[in-house]
């Protein structure tokens, strides 16, 4: 395995896409060796990017060259964006939570939630943190006065002491179902969805919960449907995120009541992770492989742009683009997508191909875009007028 390499994009490899009626192309400037798939999306500090691999990788990599500045082996699974905290970085692997230097990779605490799960295959014992072959997300965690929020597979919502690791907070879903979304953190209410597809809202002064939902009445129609997944965010006292569920539902923050619903009428996922921009909401979806634009209050559906790749992903958004990375759930080796929309009318502007498909959300730090593919590689990408 390369260790440390850094590779120009050029030729067959990955493919630019140019549309000639707009200015503006999506140009490859390095791409870094990883080794394993690339799930988790990267985070950036100080010009160094953060990002995990599947196999336990924890990476520093200069923003500007895409050198590597240390690595950490955990041998875990690392699916979530890590948190910067300070001058610390936050990640999960295989169930267990690390807190790290950002300068050197030095462990300053780790929690083992003591999960563990084994299976056997192909006569051999391993660890298996997959529920099911879509089970590409996890809990990405939020820091709130120097308590780490975040989700784990043994369906307990931990507050960890920044500074220390102990648990300062553990509340549990129903059933331990497992928590996959992303805790928000509003008000004093603490809110996550779990595996179930239930969402909960928990008083953090009172220590109880304010109110629970269901996010669907009726019988999984199969056994991967429902979960509640993705990031949260609060908007004029609705509550917002994705699912493996058809409709979109728009929470009542005080209450759980839904506000509004779309209907996604091929049954197809709207599971990506919610942004607010300019008062207007973009989520995606999967098997509609559709990236959407919706009026908050009322549910008004601005635009809808329908391309060829399933949406697990959190857009990048500006005032004029619509950044998003997509592929190909059901053959992870099938080429990746970088699109590049207008963000008002949600048409393509361009895209780029990669070797496999990309389900680790982009970020953007100046013109430099920044992913992770399935390849095993972690990309910079500059959009270029």
């Amino acid at each position: 395995m390369k260790k440390n390499t850094i590779h120009l994009i050029i030729g067959s490899l990955i493919l630019l896409i140019n549309i000639p009626t707009h200015g503006q192309t999506l140009e490859s400037l390095w791409k870094f060796e990883i080794g394993s798939r690339v799930l988790a999306s990267p985070v950036e500090k100080d010009g160094t990017v953060y990002v995990g691999d599947v196999e336990g990788r924890f990476y520093a990599v200069d923003a500007l060259s895409g050198k590597e500045k240390w690595k950490v082996d955990t041998k875990g699974n690392i699916q979530a964006k890590a948190l910067i905290v300070g001058d610390k970085v936050f990640f999960e692997s295989a169930n267990v939570f690390y807190l790290l230097e950002q300068s050197n990779g030095k462990a300053v605490w780790k929690f083992d939630t003591g999960m563990k799960r084994f299976s056997f295959t192909n006569g051999e014992l391993k660890l298996d943190y997959k529920i099911d072959p879509w089970d590409d997300k996890r809990s990405t965690a939020t820091l709130v006065e120097g308590v780490i929020y975040v989700g784990s597979g043994n369906g307990t919502l931990y507050g960890l002491d920044a500074k220390s690791g102990k648990v300062r907070l553990s509340i549990n879903s129903e059933e331990n179902s497992p928590i996959r979304s992303s805790p928000l953190v509003s008000n004093s209410r603490l809110y996550f969805g779990d595996w179930n597809g239930v969402v909960y809202c928990y008083d953090l002064k009172k220590s109880d919960f304010v109110w629970k939902k269901k996010t669907y009445s009726w019988k999984k129609p199969y056994g991967t449907y429902g979960g509640v997944v993705s990031e949260f965010i609060a908007h004029q006292g609705r509550l917002y995120f994705g699912a493996r569920n058809f409709m979109l539902n728009i929470l009542d923050l005080n209450t759980g009541e839904k506000e509004w619903t779309y209907t996604d009428s091929g049954g197809g996922w709207i599971v990506g992770d919610p942004v607010m921009f300019k008062d207007t909401l973009y989520i995606g979806g999967s098997d509609n492989f559709s990236m959407y634009a919706f009026h908050p209050v009322i549910g008004k559906n601005f635009w809808k742009q329908t391309q060829d790749r399933n949406i697990y992903t959190k857009p990048v958004l500006t005032e004029d683009w619509l950044i998003y990375t997509a592929g190909n759930a059901y053959n992870l080796r099938d080429i990746g997508k970088l699109f590049l929309l207008n963000r008002k009318t949600g048409d393509v502007i361009n895209s780029l191909e990669l070797p496999n498909g990309v389900f680790s959300s982009p970020i953007l730090v100046g013109e430099n875009i920044y992913f992770g593919c399935y390849d095993g590689n972690l990309y910079c990408v500059k959009v270029k007028e």
